[in-house]
């Protein structure tokens, strides 16, 4: 039997420290739960032990303090074994706990034992969460904890965010499993390209040259360009995130993203997935906030603040507006045509039966499909346009080629 020293929790306030005698240290935190704490820190009586540990502890607090960024994948375990042990009926420290030791990562273990810190030392979920890492998790996710734990009924909202992320997710999936499709076939014609190119041309072209004929112009032209790709690669490189960082910095420019968004808004097919996209985000974070509590106007400010294209967070802010100056939500709608005909009725019938939260919740499921119609129907009209480039390219190499198989034939006969 080995002594292993603890510190633990005594009635969720009291930090306690002592030694309890176990083969392992699992067994040495069943028997500090017996004795009624929580423990939150069992090492090894061993100086080596106190070393690693140390070094581990310096490890996650430098983490902690460096920690801006949590994918999506992340935010989705946090939240989804947070509201499994809450809903269970285990405290929020012990639920923490348990998080920390099960994390898959270093960044989870490290955001799950810096909250602790903060709830022991007196700050509330909400208030920890927001004060470390408000900008990991955003606004909309710091606020409706806020309002969940406020109204007492954290874990029914941290399964209402969850649905959120993983409507996000799910979005996200589609988004790359269509531009799969184009990508193989930008890789293919990369591959025949280098092929033709660098084997086939080359060996016409010595032929050619031995029997003293000319170059024909589109093989010459392809010929040069892949000598020019493979000689200055490197430049290409340097333009191609030059071109990148010009992107991200005209992007940040309020005047050209919001003359890109209105662009992005005319194109066919494109708009509508933009918009709904948009707005599938908008109105499950304005059923979530309903549901958890928050007046309407809170709820259409932390709403706008998930739209991404200008024009429609405009509309946004346009029916935020209108319901502060007492107009109903359908109204307010309605007025800024934030949201389709048919969506505004089913809010207007929530208003008028008290049923509002509910027919939020359909109009966000509606709004769900249509972002798959939208997105099949991009797809459809992508497809013909990736077949026509492909087609172009195949001719230009194929009259290429021809070019020069007839040049070959002219210095042999």
């Amino acid at each position: 039997m080995a002594k292993f020293q603890y510190s633990a929790l005594k009635n969720n306030k009291e930090i306690i420290k002592g030694e309890v005698e176990a083969s392992n240290i699992r067994e040495a935190r069943e028997k500090i739960r017996k004795l009624g704490f929580l423990p939150t820190k069992v090492y090894m009586e061993s100086s080596s032990y106190n070393a690693v540990g140390s070094a581990i502890s310096q490890s996650s607090q430098s983490t902690g303090k460096n920690i801006t960024f949590l994918s999506l994948k992340d935010k989705i375990n946090f939240t989804s074994e947070l509201e499994v042990l809450l809903s269970a009926g285990i405290p929020i420290l012990e639920a923490l706990h348990t998080l920390e030791i099960n994390a898959p990562n270093v960044k989870l273990k490290t955001i799950c034992s810096k909250l602790q810190e903060q709830i022991i030392g007196g700050k509330t979920f909400a208030q920890a969460l927001t004060s470390l890492y408000g900008s990991v998790f955003g606004p909309v996710y710091t606020s409706l904890i806020k309002a969940g734990e406020d109204s007492g009924e954290l874990e029914e909202t941290l399964g209402r965010m969850l649905l959120l992320l993983r409507n996000q997710d799910n979005i996200k999936g589609k988004i790359i499993q269509a531009s799969i499709y184009p990508a193989i076939l930008i890789l293919i014609m990369f591959c025949v390209l280098l092929l033709f190119a660098k084997v086939i041309f080359p060996a016409f072209y010595s032929v050619i040259q031995f029997g003293g004929g000319s170059v024909p112009f589109l093989a010459q032209t392809l010929i040069g360009l892949c000598t020019f790709v493979g000689n200055f690669w490197w430049l290409i490189i340097i333009g191609f995130g030059a071109l990148c960082y010009l992107c991200s910095t005209l992007f940040k420019n309020p005047v050209f993203k919001s003359r890109w968004d209105e662009f992005v808004l005319k194109i066919p097919a494109v708009s509508e997935f933009i918009r709904y996209i948009n707005l599938s985000n908008f109105m499950t974070v304005l059923h979530i906030s309903y549901d958890a509590g928050l007046p309407v106007l809170s709820g259409l400010e932390l709403s706008a603040k998930t739209v991404g294209n200008w024009v429609i967070k405009r509309q946004a802010a346009n029916a935020s507006s209108l319901a502060r100056q007492g107009k109903s939500l359908s109204e307010a709608f309605q007025l800024s045509s934030l949201i389709p005909g048919a969506l505004m009725t089913m809010v207007a019938t929530g208003e008028k039966s008290g049923t509002l939260g509910k027919m939020i919740k359909d109009a966000a499921d509606v709004i769900d499909k249509k972002v798959d119609m939208a997105l099949e129907a991009m797809l459809k009209l992508f497809e013909p346009t990736i077949i026509v480039i492909m087609g172009g390219f195949v001719l230009f190499i194929a009259m290429a080629f021809y070019q020069l198989y007839v040049g070959m034939l002219g210095t042999l006969f």
